[in-house]
C-alpha cells in the first residue's frame, strides 16, 4: 500500500541528507532527487520486512525524532512529500 511521507532534506557538505518524519528512516545522495530515491527504497523495504513479520510498519519503526519535524517547518527549501 502506498503511503505519503513528509521528508526534510539537509545538506551536509557535498552531501543531502533526507528523513522522513512520518518513520524513522533516512537516506543520503550526491543531490538531493538521488537521497530522495534511496529514501524511497528504503521505505519500501521496511514496509515489507514489517508486513513479512505480520506487523505494521508503525509498529515497528516510529516517527522521526522531533527535531526533523522542527526543522521540516523551518526549511521549506529542503521539504518534500514522498509516495512510496
Amino acid at each position: 500500500m502506498k503511503q505519503t511521507y513528509r521528508v526534510v532534506g539537509i545538506k551536509d557538505g557535498d552531501v543531502f541528507v533526507v528523513q522522513a518524519l512520518e518513520l524513522d528512516v533516512s537516506a543520503q545522495g550526491r543531490s538531493f532527487d538521488e537521497a530522495l530515491d534511496r529514501l524511497k527504497i528504503a521505505l519500501i523495504a521496511e514496509e515489507k520486512e514489517a508486513l513479512a513479520s505480520g506487523r505494521d510498519v508503525n509498529e515497528v519503526v516510529g516517527p522521526a525524532p522531533k527535531m526533523f519535524h522542527d526543522l521540516y517547518e523551518d526549511r521549506p527549501q529542503y521539504r518534500e512529500k514522498l509516495v512510496a
